[in-house]
């Protein structure tokens, strides 16, 4: 218990700066007051048993296995497989490397028509019945979308006769019978040595067409070709470009890859 008076050797300082703030009319501050100081202490620290050595060795183990995990794929590897996990493209959730030895005890062929697709074998269709059953999805009955896109995964054997021979890159031009729509800006450089198909080519779409006076600029580096995505050429203009063949490597037109022709703009 602490008794706190008013007095010349009592708390002064605190008094009377209290009684400055505080202005009462009956004086009752004059008489003198009792207080309580309780001490509320927190939780008491290094009360808790000491851990046995199974403890100990039962949390190194989960610290180390957390830690083994941690270390089993790199930062860009982890941020790939979360990646993979919130796609929704069928490319990604379904890998197109096919491995025969899990699907060794697997049936077959399945019994019906609609079946759990991890319990048979992969099966394969040709490119016609493949589309026939797209069309079948898309009546009115299942989905009602008669105009929805296909997308077609292709897979090239990329394995050469040695392994450390690797293969370049390659840019090709596939040609299709129905032109559709796509979201990708190509550029295109049309070679021609005539100026009514150099005008041509570039109504058909082309970037830029251009003429026999400018191979000897981009043999010299003074005009650059790395900012256009595939090249076409008139046939009156083969003779001339073979100077180019190294510089644009895969993008110089051939037939083999449609890029070379009469008629520039169906290859555009």
């Amino acid at each position: 218990m602490i008794s706190i008076l008013r007095s010349n050797w009592k708390l002064p300082k605190l008094w009377n700066s209290f009684e400055s703030c505080c202005c009462l009319a009956d004086f009752s501050l004059l008489k003198g007051y009792q207080c309580e100081i309780q001490q509320r202490r927190g939780r008491k620290r290094c009360l808790r048993a000491p851990l046995s050595k199974q403890q100990k060795m039962e949390r190194r183990l989960k610290r180390e296995a957390k830690e083994a995990e941690r270390k089993k794929y790199s930062f860009m590897e982890r941020i790939h497989i979360r990646r993979m996990k919130r796609m929704l493209s069928p490319s990604e959730q379904f890998p197109g490397r096919l491995d025969r030895e899990k699907e060794a005890e697997l049936p077959d062929h399945p019994t019906t028509n609609i079946f759990i697709r991890s319990s048979f074998k992969t099966q394969f269709y040709s490119i016609a019945e493949a589309l026939s059953m797209h069309r079948e999805m898309q009546i009115p009955a299942i989905y009602n979308n008669p105009s929805a896109p296909i997308r077609l995964r292709i897979e090239l054997n990329m394995t050469t006769e040695r392994q450390t021979k690797l293969l370049s890159n390659s840019d090709e031009i596939v040609p299709v019978p129905h032109t559709f729509h796509h979201k990708e800006k190509r550029t295109i450089l049309a070679f021609a040595q005539d100026p009514i198909q150099q005008q041509i080519a570039v109504e058909s779409g082309a970037e830029i067409a251009l003429g026999p006076e400018m191979i000897k600029k981009i043999i010299k580096g003074q005009f650059r070709t790395d900012d256009y995505d595939f090249c076409v050429s008139h046939s009156d203009m083969g003779g001339t470009i073979l100077p180019l063949r190294g510089i644009l490597k895969t993008r110089f037109p051939t037939k083999l890859n449609g890029g070379y022709g009469d008629n520039l703009p169906e290859m555009i």
